[in-house]
């Protein structure tokens, strides 16, 4: 855990440079066979055996990790638990009911918002070829977001709030890091309620996942989207009477890596969630729509009681409408909010509209910015308006 303070411009500065110098493409894209070779920038064995459960009441199933992505092209999402196998396995977790909002706070808040900064970020974020998990690149895009972090803390946190803010480069089996930012009040306690708000970092190419795999819908939107609250609340100098966390989660693409290693730490060290919110594709508004949010509802990803709390959000802070939608097909793990869902933790989990009307470039070379006007900054904006809400209104007592 790094604790920061204004000195860090030397640090933030060594991140910056290291990250941008990652920036080189990992060869010719060629697609995953029977009998295909690593590739240089890539860190992966593809004989390795992993322990993988298609839905959440599934059997787990060894496979290879060459399987694994021939399983990800077909379009089927998964849980690699090899790492976290007992995973929701401990205490019963405390059931908490959500007050409808009414904090004073948000509104001042949600004035500090934009779209320039999501903008920037964005289009340095999905300038690496890739942002895969095992890749170089990868790993590079996590520690330029790392930095990134850094540098927003240590230029706009108050005197008051600095030291009360931690940012933790979170380091796995893999190349990518996870980061925790975390902002929690002087007098916090181990036994405090936390508020988390998660997106993922890494993407990919599920016809190729050795191709280029730039992700500004998935899921850059989402994390650009939550970096934009977390720097609203910095200069709006909040300090939350409970602790909040930002979670941005390497691997989510590999099987919700990442976010299952954070939430095992969580479980094992008996913390509290006083209710997780994930973000994964928050930009796409399609043409002849409605502009709308779409609230996911499916029973074993979510919570029902956080999804109502969330809609209540929608209402009293955005100016879109929401619709109920369910995430299509055989029941799988969709995101990493279902993570936390396994480990017994109240979730929940908006997207950019419904999944008839969502991205459909994404996973591919084609998930870029400016691929259509649909790719919307000001749609975002509603998200990152969403967070602000939730961080503050559950972390407020």
């Amino acid at each position: 855990m790094q604790m920061l303070s204004r000195t860090l411009a030397v640090v933030v500065f060594a991140a910056l440079t290291a990250a941008y110098s990652g920036q080189i493409p990992l060869g010719s894209p060629q697609g995953v066979s029977e009998n295909q070779d690593n590739v240089p920038g890539f860190h992966l064995d593809l004989d390795d055996l992993r322990l993988v459960q298609f839905s959440l009441d599934a059997e787990p199933e060894w496979m290879t990790e060459r399987q694994k992505l021939q399983a990800k092209a077909k379009g089927q999402d998964y849980m690699d638990i090899t790492n976290t196998p007992f995973l929701g396995t401990g205490p019963k977790k405390p059931r908490f009911s959500y007050p409808a909002p009414n904090s004073t706070i948000v509104a001042g808040v949600l004035s500090h918002l934009s779209t320039v900064e999501p903008k920037a970020n964005l289009q340095h974020f999905t300038s690496y070829y890739t942002r895969y998990y095992n890749s170089d690149t990868g790993k590079a895009s996590s520690d330029w977001l790392f930095a990134k972090i850094l540098a927003y803390t240590a230029e706009l946190a108050s005197e008051e709030q600095l030291p009360l803010i931690s940012v933790e480069s979170l380091k796995h089996p893999w190349k990518q890091n996870s980061i925790i930012v975390r902002i929690a009040p002087q007098d916090a306690l181990d036994s405090d309620p936390i508020t988390v708000l998660g997106a993922h970092i890494d993407s990919i190419n599920r016809a190729d996942p050795f191709g280029g795999a730039p992700g500004a819908g998935d899921d850059g939107s989402g994390t650009v989207a939550i970096l934009e609250a977390y720097r609203a609340l910095l200069v709006a100098a909040y300090i939350p009477i409970t602790p909040v966390e930002f979670h941005f989660y390497a691997g989510e693409e590999g099987g919700l890596l990442g976010s299952q290693a954070i939430a095992s730490s969580f479980e094992a060290a008996g913390k509290v969630v006083r209710g997780m919110i994930q973000f994964d594709m928050t930009a796409f508004h399609k043409a002849g729509t409605r502009e709308e949010i779409a609230v996911i509802t499916n029973e074993d990803q979510v919570d029902a009681a956080l999804t109502e709390f969330q809609i209540q959000l929608i209402e009293r802070y955005l100016d879109i409408p929401w619709v109920k939608d369910i995430y299509p097909g055989p029941p799988g793990p969709s995101s990493d909010q279902a993570s936390w869902a396994k480990a017994g933790y109240q979730t929940c989990h908006p997207l950019e509209g419904q999944f008839k009307n969502a991205n459909s470039h994404v996973h591919g070379v084609e998930d870029i910015i400016d691929i259509s006007p649909e790719f919307s900054f000001d749609h975002m904006l509603h998200f990152s308006r969403l967070a602000v809400a939730f961080a503050i209104e559950l972390s407020s007592y």
